[in-house]
């Protein structure tokens, strides 16, 4: 079934007046046609049944039916800082983390990144978070994942203590497994960090544990970035969920 995202709050509202861009969606190209379901979220995750009352071009509008609770959100919180990485290898990190349950993707600009964005930043944020709300869509999440504007790797450390764990995903971590750290893990709100196509610098990877990071092995191979956050958060939904 056909689902949409917004903002408010629908719990007393009998009927709903989509915005332009959701209405074209609806009738342009879905081309949906009056009591046609859809499934609409609201701001805070409870989903709606609704049904096609009216449609035009650049209006339409839903009556608005039975709610329930969204039960396809993880019990946990993932924040990925993911190194930004060339073209399709981002977009595809994107869709994955958001199909295997990450809160937010904050795009950090690390040492190795061959990918500068000194210019229409801007656009491709929108991009990456449309991204993001098509997984959501497809995914039957309950929210879709706010991609953050990019930061610099120093500035992405700096956040780790308000994270309850942050893993460092790291080749050359021999001990500390991602298994043992996630069944030792007692709180909500986990950082990971994954870093580009020519992995961390030494210094960086420091400066990541000096901040409270946990660096650990994913095993003997080694994945490229756009694999790393998906392997990672794939894990940590066996670990919680199944």
């Amino acid at each position: 079934m056909t689902r949409l995202f917004v903002d408010e709050v629908l719990l007393d509202q009998r009927t709903l007046e989509l915005n332009e861009e959701d209405s074209h969606y609806i009738s342009q190209v879905l081309r949906m046609r009056t009591g046609e379901e859809i499934t609409v979220v609201d701001g805070k995750g409870l989903e709606y049944l609704c049904s096609v009352s009216e449609i035009g071009k650049k209006k339409v509008i839903l009556d608005v039916g039975e709610s329930r609770e969204n039960k396809s959100e993880p019990p946990f919180k993932v924040t990925l800082f993911q190194s930004v990485s060339k073209g399709e290898r981002m977009d595809l990190t994107i869709q994955k983390a958001t199909e295997l349950g990450v809160y937010e993707i904050v795009p950090v600009l690390s040492e190795r990144c061959v990918v500068k964005l000194d210019k229409d930043t801007k656009g491709k944020i929108d991009r990456w978070q449309k991204i993001a709300l098509e997984a959501s869509r497809q995914s039957g999440r309950g929210i879709v994942p706010k991609v953050a504007s990019p930061m610099s790797f120093s500035e992405a450390i700096d956040k780790i203590g308000s994270f309850d764990l942050a893993l460092f995903p790291w080749e050359e971590e021999t001990e500390k497994g991602l298994k043992s750290a996630l069944r030792e893990f007692k709180g909500e709100n986990i950082a990971l960090f994954v870093g580009p196509e020519g992995g961390y610098e030494q210094k960086e990877a420091d400066d990541a544990v000096k901040k409270g990071a946990l660096r650990v092995t994913l095993g003997p191979r080694i994945l490229r970035t756009e694999t790393a956050g998906a392997a990672v958060l794939a894990m940590i939904v066996y670990e919680t969920e199944i």
